[in-house]
């Protein structure tokens, strides 16, 4: 079973108190309550949070390594119950409808232009690998150069069939 948020406030309830009566009173509750409370923890625990005898009460070693731990509990909930307070208490936020269209018009079109940009580049024809850059000198080929210093008496026969 695990800690209750009740259990809790009574646990430092009790530690500030030190007297199961005045804990309850000061918690709202009947003191069998709170005793039963104290106790149902300290089954859970397996050992006794406080040492209790007919004229006080005190922490155990294992109440003395709790506490802490319960009191950043309790002021964790204190925190939680303030902000939810002033969550209900401050007025609502209005949003400007026509303010949000436009908002939403601008942010599709955006989304539409860096769509249309990736694909335009995603498209674009890569260059070919033959391509000079541009600041690279580029040589100029004559075919004609080229023919006339091929020797043909050196070159194969071929008849016609051949070259089907």
């Amino acid at each position: 079973m695990p800690v209750k948020m009740h259990q809790v406030s009574y646990f430092l309830a009790l530690c500030e108190e030190q007297n199961f009566t005045r804990a309850a009173k000061r918690c709202g509750v009947a003191q069998p309550s709170l005793t039963r409370a104290i106790q149902q923890l300290e089954q859970e625990f397996g050992n006794r949070l406080f040492e209790r005898n007919n004229t006080t009460v005190r922490l155990t070693d294992l109440g003395t390594l709790v506490r802490p731990d319960f009191e950043q509990i309790d002021r964790a909930a204190a925190r939680v119950t303030q902000n939810v307070a002033k969550f209900l208490t401050s007025p609502p936020v209005k949003h400007d409808s026509r303010a949000m269209e436009v908002i939403m018009r601008a942010l599709v079109v955006s989304v539409i232009a860096v769509v249309l940009v990736i694909t335009a580049l995603a498209i674009r024809p890569a260059p070919h690998a033959t391509a000079a850059a541009p600041d690279q000198a580029r040589v100029q080929v004559d075919p004609y150069a080229l023919h006339s210093r091929v020797n043909t008496k050196t070159l194969p026969d071929q008849g016609v069939r051949d070259l089907y």
